[in-house]
């Protein structure tokens, strides 16, 4: 006996004080509270982005380019730039043995050189490009069902990829006329009888007020996150 009311005092003495409790009602409902209140928050949160807020992914670093070729077909007899220098408009940029030259259009910057010299090169050959790196701006494309909801100088907070960090800036233009009318590209509009409809997009230009150097990162991809209220 004496054996067995030892066995029952160390049993008493290693049992969990927590076994014996229950979960009282008081505190379920303390904590549906909580689920509930949390839940009211960020569909209040979503509310207010999608009120105050319009965001897209469809954005990068942008500028006018201009991709500069020979009138005539003949050998590349001289180059007088180099990558990334700086030109002015009708600056003398190549010559060619047909005896044309090749000139900037504007002033900017030699962003890459495609041809050598010596090279003998065709008017559909790209020798040269050339970017408008005094003018570089973010070209976010906003859906036509948006579109009404952006206006110039309107806030806006641009997270560049290639910086992976967040810049202040505002609306500085709205394109009148979608992408695919600006490109050419085929729409969904058609006359053969079939239709699918496709949500058109226009370009916005945004501008940014940190100066921060984008010349290197023309082409890169930014998200846009817009005040419309």
């Amino acid at each position: 006996m004496s054996i067995n009311h030892e066995k029952g005092e160390y049993e008493e003495e290693f049992t969990p004080k927590t076994a014996n409790r229950k979960i009282s009602k008081r505190m379920l409902v303390m904590a549906a509270i909580v689920v509930v209140l949390a839940g009211f928050g960020i569909a209040g949160y979503l509310i207010y982005q999608e009120n105050f807020y319009y965001q897209t992914d469809n954005a990068k670093v942008d500028t006018a380019i201009y991709q500069l070729s020979a009138r005539e077909g003949g050998r590349l007899d001289r180059l007088y730039v180099t990558q990334d220098e700086e030109v002015t408009a009708g600056q003398v940029l190549a010559h060619v043995q047909n005896g044309s030259f090749i000139r900037s259009p504007i002033d900017g910057s030699v962003i890459d050189v495609k041809m050598q010299e010596g090279d003998y090169i065709t008017p559909s050959d790209v020798v040269l490009v050339v970017a408008n790196t005094s003018y570089i701006y973010i070209t976010a494309n906003v859906e036509e069902t948006n579109i009404l909801k952006i206006h110039p100088e309107q806030k806006v907070t641009v997270f560049l990829d290639a910086y992976g960090q967040s810049f202040d800036g505002y609306v500085d233009e709205v394109d009148t006329i979608t992408s695919t009318e600006l490109s050419g590209a085929m729409t969904s509009f058609t006359t053969s009888g079939t239709y699918t409809k496709v949500t058109q997009l226009i370009p916005i230009k945004i501008r940014l007020l940190d100066d921060i150097d984008l010349t290197g990162i023309i082409g890169t991809n930014a998200t846009v996150k817009i005040r419309i209220k």
